[in-house]
């Protein structure tokens, strides 16, 4: 039975949906539109070297196509972009003649999977897009070893590997692509143990700008890029093997809700909660969720429910409103609750900062809150990182910046009608300045905006100068471009 939602619910039931953790179950059995198979030739310039292709390996549409649509839109309404011609690869071949194609062309290119990129990144205007959705192989191999194509969602992920007993670290957002979540880092319920998605990434190869294949095997600076910096930067990934682990026979969750919040009571609950960190477990999660005067608390936990772990948040559940257990259940099952929406919807969300600690909000963390209760629509949230996340070795072997920071803060907006973006988007970007003018700098490359000053080092910090070296061997004409792409050292200073 289809559960019907008003709009308050829908808000509430966003409140985590775009990061993957949402609390309500909105999981569905959708079958994809099959794409339109046009054959070759295509009305454009043909690769000098013409790779021998069959509609098995690509499928070109332009704008007039049936199929255009399908594969152009993003999971965020708010972003429309309209590329002169989308490659529908499905396989490595296929990439190989989309690169040459676009060379051809002089089309610049964008890479496409899952499409949750927050500000569109996945898409262009008047370029190519190289669209791997179809490209879903999962390959198993000795010593606990997966080889993934770039196409695969979350969901078919854990479809695959949980019947096994198996997981990779990821996030929980079930449409979200395997390839986009690694390359700018990756996080979920799982990585305070196992470290973050990217740290699980043993190799890759990829089809670079001149439509050759490069392996990680021999070329070890391509692994260490795309471990946090390797969003549609330097080419085209094909393939990704990943380390994995045995899954969890369990997972509980502790939900609680603290309602008609006050300046008071506010400052109470964060600085409780940053309290909270301190005793989580490496198995354990946690979620700090304000939508206007209402506040969720989410916790998790994979290791067999204990009643003597809600002993370290009493205090939490002492003030709370409602709160709520779900013991050991099925780790399948469980994920699904947190799967968010899969159709696409109008928002804008955003890196709100990295903290260490408390101290990192102390300044700012009144005026937040009174913005957020004063703009319904806009949510504040703060996820647990830490743990092993924090491990000297993946630093060492990873672009991924941002080591030492503890807790992981976004941004979020919502709405319906087109009419409501201009008044929340302002309040968002008000949000923004307070949390800039207090210093905060540092910000998670999965969760992008176009507002934020000196990017390259928001997202790269120490590491973009040696990012532009490594672009400039793979793609040094910048084919692989984007507003916030890194570029090749010739165009530093542009």
């Amino acid at each position: 039975m289809k559960k019907n939602y008003n709009k308050r619910d829908f808000i509430k039931a966003l409140a985590l949906g775009v990061t993957g953790l949402t609390l309500y179950h909105f999981y569905t059995t959708e079958k994809p539109v099959p794409i339109e198979e046009k054959k070759p030739p295509y009305p454009l310039r043909k690769p000098k070297q013409l790779i021998d292709v069959t509609i098995d390996d690509v499928v070109i549409l332009t704008r007039d196509d049936e199929s255009y649509e399908q594969f152009r839109a993003g999971y965020n309404k708010r972003i429309s972009l309209y590329p002169q011609i989308i490659a529908v690869c499905k396989t490595e071949k296929g990439v190989q003649y989309a690169v040459n194609l676009a060379k051809k062309n002089k089309l610049k290119i964008a890479i496409k999977s899952g499409g949750h990129s927050f500000e569109g990144f996945s898409c262009n205007e008047d370029g190519l897009v190289i669209n791997v959705s179809q490209m879903k192989k999962i390959d198993w191999q000795k010593d606990d070893i997966v080889h993934l194509q770039p196409g695969c969602l979350l969901e078919e992920i854990y479809d695959n590997f949980l019947p096994i007993k198996k997981i990779i670290s990821t996030g929980s957002c079930g449409t979200v692509g395997i390839s986009g979540l690694t390359l700018g880092g990756g996080y979920g319920f799982f990585s305070r143990n196992y470290g973050l998605t990217c740290d699980n990434l043993v190799g890759l190869k990829m089809v670079g700008n001149d439509a050759k294949i490069y392996d990680s095997n021999d070329h070890p600076d391509l692994l260490w890029a795309c471990k946090g910096g390797g969003n549609g930067n330097f080419g085209v990934v094909t393939e990704l093997r990943y380390k994995t682990y045995e899954a969890p026979n369990n997972f509980s969750s502790y939900v609680l809700t603290f309602r008609n919040l006050d300046n008071k009571k506010f400052e109470i609950l964060i600085k409780k909660w940053f309290d909270l960190y301190h005793s989580l477990p490496l198995e354990a999660f946690s979620a700090f969720i304000l939508n206007g005067r209402r506040l969720s608390i989410l916790i998790t936990n994979y290791l067999p429910y204990s009643a003597t772990f809600e002993e370290s948040f009493t205090e939490l559940i002492e003030l709370s409103d409602n709160y709520k257990v779900s013991k050991n259940q099925n780790l399948a099952r469980a994920l699904k609750r947190y799967y968010g929406r899969k159709k696409p919807l109008y928002f804008k969300n955003a890196s709100a900062g990295m903290y260490k600690s408390f101290d990192d909000l102390s300044k700012v963390y009144i005026p937040i809150f009174n913005k957020v209760i004063s703009n319904s629509g806009i949510i504040f949230q703060i996820n647990t990182l830490g743990g092993n996340i924090n491990l000297q070795s993946f630093e060492k072997k990873s672009a991924y910046p941002h080591r030492e920071f503890n807790f992981l803060a976004e941004l979020q907006a919502y709405w319906n009608n087109p009419n409501q973006q201009k008044k929340l988007v302002n309040a968002f970007e008000e949000i923004q300045e307070i949390i800039k003018l207090n210093g905060i700098t540092a910000h998670y490359g999965n969760y992008p905006d176009i507002n934020f000053n000196d990017w390259e080092h928001s997202y790269y910090g120490t590491n973009y100068e040696k990012l532009q070296d490594i672009k400039t061997k793979f793609d040094p004409e910048d084919f692989f471009s984007y507003v916030q792409g890194i570029k090749p050292n010739s165009n530093k200073n542009n």
